[in-house]
């Protein structure tokens, strides 16, 4: 690190952050190396005795902590910082804090910093990676990470590597800002709550877009917290199933399968499955197909279960390969072999007063300058009533023709970016997708999906955010995309109606 320059922050310390680096300063020494190793600890309430706002057993229980014991930790000479739980965001903020000596109520540039680490916190998902035009990104083999270059005034550029693939543009970028965010004016993080709707993107070169206008305002007095809960068992298989009619025949052996265990289970006591979730991956079943309606000739069968006792899905995962004799014909193999039950680690998050958070720097207690006392202001929520579409022509488009997706999550709830590819379609896209368009498009995710939209004029874009969108979330879910990732994909075949010719927009 020292022969080129480089300081380093990670929130790499996983449970044990002052161990972490511990280890990493005898590492360091060994090799001869005169190094520096910080540490930030103090996100850990589990270790602090405390019990959680619910009458649950928590195996892990974490605060998201901001960027400004970063940056202390680095004003006091650490060439290594290894943090415990902390926002992604504040691995970037926190060196530019030490950087620039700005103020921890500089909030316009705090949100400018936060959001470029928000940028670059997935690696290559802001140089094309996950892109709507994959098509158009040049060598996955060697896509160049991020490089974010940030001047001291907060405005910032957004490139990558030279001789690397991948592609940095409005699009990439953009769809990279819309990623896992909620409502966009207030992206809260421990040390500012963001407002992104007025940012503009501007492609200043090739690779090269700028970035400014992000806003902030004071953050709340309490910190996110993760929490963790060992919720029951679940187990997952998948078996190819061939020949004319797959999905039907590929539904039927798997239902079969969980009936004839349910009447097993409820024989012996054993209770019922707590879910049960069949897909034929290759029939649409993602877009709500149904399996029966399916052409297709070939299919992944994708059978998900859960239950309170580990035993019953052992159960289960020996009576699948009956189905290879005594079913329907075209079943060929259980793709990994016969599946394991695992624990469901839920996640379930709450906030937690700041005050009441002891942060350490190398085992020194850590006093922030900010101020925690002022609760921050509370948005209403926009109004969903969508006006009546202004009509512009008489063509028609997939999504995609006139616009980017991105999707993401956050536990239960996905997101669903939606960015037009040209300012000049920012109100034909707003007047014909509203709220409730992306309801009734995805009311195949179930009766409680509830949708809200947001928009971000500054980048002629739009915030779908999905609650109860995913059966659960993340590993906590039994569905073949738990954490929405392609919800923005499938998105991409809405039919936009009523506008002009694309070459009038400028495509």
């Amino acid at each position: 690190f020292r022969c080129i320059c480089v300081r380093d922050e990670v929130n790499a310390g996983g449970l044990n952050p002052d161990g972490c680096a511990k280890r990493l300063n005898e590492l360091l020494k060994d090799l001869g190396m005169d190094l520096n190793v910080a540490s930030v600890s103090g996100d850990n309430l589990i270790d602090t005795g405390f019990q959680g706002p619910k009458d649950i057993k928590y195996n892990t229980m974490n605060c998201y902590l901001g960027a400004e014991p970063i940056a202390r930790a680095l004003d006091q000479g650490a060439d290594i910082v290894v943090t415990g739980r902390c926002v992604d965001s504040a691995l970037v903020l926190g060196p530019l804090i030490h950087k620039f000596g700005w103020s921890m109520d500089d909030f316009d540039k705090l949100a400018q910093g936060s959001l470029a680490g928000h940028l670059v916190e997935c690696g290559a998902q802001c140089t094309g990676g996950n892109f709507t035009d994959w098509h158009k990104v040049p060598d996955f083999s060697n896509i160049g990470f991020p490089i974010v270059e940030v001047g001291a005034d907060s405005t910032f550029k957004v490139t990558k590597p030279p001789k690397t693939g991948g592609l940095v543009n409005f699009g990439t970028v953009t769809e990279q800002m819309l990623y896992e965010i909620g409502d966009p004016r207030c992206y809260a993080l421990p040390d500012v709550i963001c407002d992104f709707t007025d940012v503009q993107v501007s492609e200043v070169g090739e690779n090269e877009v700028e970035v400014r206008g992000a806003r902030g305002i004071a953050p709340s007095p309490h910190y996110k917290v993760s929490a963790t809960t060992v919720d029951g068992y679940k187990a997952t298989t998948m078996a190819p199933m061939i020949g004319p009619r797959a999905a039907a025949k590929g539904q039927l052996n798997a239902s079969s399968t969980i009936e004839r265990c349910r009447k097993r289970f409820l024989a012996n006591g054993m209770g019922d499955f707590g879910r049960v979730n069949i897909e034929c991956l290759g029939s649409e079943s993602n877009y709500g197909k149904d399996p029966q309606t399916s052409g297709v000739k070939e299919v992944v069968v994708w059978t998900s279960v859960e239950h309170k006792k580990k035993e019953a899905l052992q159960e289960w995962a020996k009576e699948i390969a009956g189905a290879g004799t005594g079913m329907a014909p075209g079943f060929t193999t259980l793709v990994g072999g016969i599946p394991k039950p695992a624990p469901i680690i839920r996640y379930v998050p709450f906030m937690h007063p700041k005050s009441d958070v002891s942060i350490t720097i190398n085992g020194e207690k850590f006093e922030g300058t900010a101020d925690v006392s002022a609760e921050p202001p509370v948005f209403d929520v926009p109004d969903q009533v969508q006006p009546t579409p202004q009509p512009e022509g008489s063509h028609s488009y997939r999504l995609e023709e006139l616009a980017y997706t991105r999707s993401g999550d956050k536990g239960d709830t996905a997101n669903l970016g939606v960015i037009c590819r040209d300012p000049s379609l920012y109100s034909a896209i707003d007047e014909r997708i509203s709220a409730e368009d992306v309801r009734k498009y995805f009311s195949y995710l179930g009766p409680d999906l509830k949708v809200t939209k947001y928009a971000l004029p500054g980048s002629s874009s739009f915030n779908f955010l999905m609650e109860n969108a995913l059966g659960g979330g993340g590993i906590a879910s039994i569905r073949s995309d738990p954490q929405g990732k392609a919800i923005g994909q499938i998105f991409t075949d809405f039919i936009v109606e009523g506008v002009k010719h694309k070459s009038e927009y400028g495509l």
